[in-house]
């Protein structure tokens, strides 16, 4: 079943957010295997990533490969993680 996760990142910056985009753009792309969706946005204490994917597993495949070590390097503080099953998903 596909999964929204609101992603929270206290403390952290914009700036380490583009690290680690650029990270993974040099790895091969910028989206992991089943993933559908990327946004991301500053907060009044950091920023925020919403990805859709095909399965929490996808997500967790992705983040113990190139993201999680994108995200190392960049010194992202620890993120708060809400999933939200998916019911229904409008493209335009």
């Amino acid at each position: 079943m596909a999964v929204c996760l609101v992603i929270d990142i206290p403390g952290g910056q914009l700036e380490q957010y583009d690290a680690v985009m650029s990270k993974l753009e040099e790895g091969g792309g910028r989206l992991g295997d089943g993933q559908t969706f990327h946004a991301a946005g500053p907060t009044d204490d950091g920023f925020t990533v919403i990805d859709v994917w095909n399965s929490r597993e996808d997500f967790d495949r992705f983040m113990q490969g190139r993201l999680g070590e994108a995200i190392q390097a960049a010194g992202v503080p620890q993120p708060n993680i809400r999933e939200i099953p998916v019911h229904n998903e409008a493209r335009a």
